[in-house]
């Protein structure tokens, strides 16, 4: 380092807030973190949730990049509450779909 500490001045906040590198970093931190949850939410619906067998764990190691061992221990009980969570959603929503309320029917499927 060319400059001696002594002139170094602190970097204020606001000028944080909106430096553009900054914020790209944080922005890149975000979505990797997002990706992370959602890898963790798929590893658990695919090893635990999944009918008849699971997902191979050796399928999922090479999809996700992780080890065998990694992907093995790569979500938690909660990972599966959110995936089942999900799963559930899905269903009442394709359900409710295909029985409207309102009485009206769906012209995609035919009426049995």
């Amino acid at each position: 380092m060319t400059t001696p500490a002594r002139h170094l001045r602190p970097v204020t906040t606001a000028w944080q807030d909106d430096e553009p590198v900054l914020a790209a970093l944080r922005a890149a931190r975000d979505r990797r973190d997002q990706a992370d949850r959602d890898i963790r939410i798929l590893l658990a619906y695919a090893r635990e949730l999944t009918t008849p067998r699971p997902y191979r764990l050796a399928d999922l190691a090479q999809a996700t990049g992780k080890s065998i061992s990694g992907t093995r221990t790569g979500y938690t009980p909660a990972d599966i509450d959110t995936a089942r969570r999900i799963v559930h959603q899905i269903g009442d929503a394709q359900a409710a779909a295909e029985h409207p309320k309102d009485g009206s029917h769906d012209l995609r499927h035919p009426i049995r």
